[in-house]
């Protein structure tokens, strides 16, 4: 190719073109003028990408009939039948039937798998449970829509009253990343035919004194969770209740009093359901849930503190469906939390209906922990967990 000669396309002629410079200066402006203007559809894409939601109630409720099918990423809906008692109660509010296509997936997996696939620019949910506290300090929660809150409030409150009360008990910095539909909130299980309420420890303190499960009088009667930080601690570091060290020494004391050892919160549950053990320290949810199958298995709250993690859902930016994940979370906050409860046992103290958070009404002075975005940004979170795991055997 010779001087004065361009290529033009994706391949040249052994002739080339034959441009002059007003030329090439054509050809180079008419490159920034495309180039410009793709910057202001990508920007419009992405301003627009923020107003996929119907405007009024009736346009959410026609979009997402015309969106059709749902990809919920949530365990809830396939256990104990849950599923089909949240059918018809949709059907029954808003007149049709969604297809719901159910990922059964437990938090974090939920989140981690989400966070894969949306680094390899695949969105395969609508609806994903996953909790603040997790996505705090990750640049992926851009992938989320971070103005649920608005329109649940506008659009939905006035018809769906139970909304509004549940998102005033929501804390701010959580509200742009996941409504909360689960409290994960520690106390003591136990089985009724091998203990009472009365014979259990009533603070965390008692743990630190060397009462409570340390208390010889418990030796490999009750059960503690190996993934994580192990009960009955729970993160006891949160907003510096306990340091580390003193953690530390509790957990020492736990295990030499001979606890039995389970991988899971859930297993540990149905130890004591069971009647493997006569009680533990673990996460209470799911103990309703047992107590209806038959289980003699019942839950204690502690007087002093209550360490909680709280699970939500929220709306990926590239949900197919965004008008149907958004009703369907409305019809969550109204209808489904006090299905999920009364069947599954599982609720969460942002709910003012719940049992949870009736049940800490009669215990004023319970101070309730949770770790604060900046404690987890920080890796304070991590740090804790990690150093008591290294303690298990």
């Amino acid at each position: 190719m010779g001087r004065g000669e361009v290529c033009v396309g994706l391949s040249c002629s052994g002739k080339g073109v034959n441009m002059k410079i007003g030329d090439r200066l054509n050809v180079f402006g008419a490159v920034l003028c495309f180039g410009f203007v793709m910057v202001l559809v990508s920007l419009f894409a992405v301003r627009a990408s923020a107003q996929v939601f119907g405007k009024t109630y009736e346009e959410v409720v026609e979009k997402a009939k015309r969106e059709g099918e749902l990809r919920l990423w949530w365990e809830v809906p396939g256990e104990r039948g849950v599923g089909a008692h949240l059918e018809a109660a949709f059907k029954q509010r808003f007149g049709f039937t969604p297809r719901i296509n159910l990922t059964p997936v437990t938090s974090p997996d939920s989140l981690l798998r989400f966070l894969t696939e949306a680094r390899l620019g695949r969105i395969d949910a609508d609806l994903l449970y996953a909790g603040a506290s997790d996505l705090v300090g990750r640049p992926e929660r851009l992938a989320l829509f971070e103005d649920i809150e608005s329109p649940l409030l506008k659009i939905f409150s006035p018809k769906l009253t139970a909304i509004g009360a549940i998102l005033r008990n929501v804390a701010p910095w959580r509200r742009p990343y996941s409504v909360d539909v689960t409290t994960l909130a520690s106390g003591i299980v136990y089985n009724t035919k091998k203990t009472s309420a009365n014979q259990l420890p009533r603070t965390y303190e008692e743990f630190a004194d060397g009462k409570g499960f340390a208390d010889p009088k418990w030796k490999g009667n009750f059960a503690i969770n190996q993934v994580g930080p192990a009960t009955p601690l729970r993160d006891m570091a949160v907003q510096g209740h306990w340091n580390l060290e003193k953690q530390q020494k509790v957990l020492q004391m736990l295990l030499a009093n001979k606890p039995l050892i389970k991988r899971s919160s859930g297993d540990v549950r149905m130890a004591v359901a069971l009647g493997e053990v006569a009680a533990a320290s673990d996460n209470i949810g799911g103990t309703e849930g047992l107590k209806k199958e038959g289980y003699p298995i019942e839950y204690k709250l502690f007087e002093d503190v209550l360490a909680t993690h709280s699970l939500g859902l929220t709306i990926p930016k590239g949900a197919k469906s965004p008008n149907l994940a958004l009703l369907y979370l409305a019809f969550v906050l109204q209808d489904g939390l006090p299905i999920t409860e009364r069947i599954n046992g599982e609720g969460t103290i942002s709910d003012p209906r719940s049992l949870l958070a009736k049940s800490l009404k009669a215990m004023p002075k319970a101070k309730i922990l949770e770790w604060s975005p900046e404690e987890i940004a920080a890796g304070q979170r991590d740090k804790i967990r990690k150093a008591l795991q290294a303690l298990m055997p």
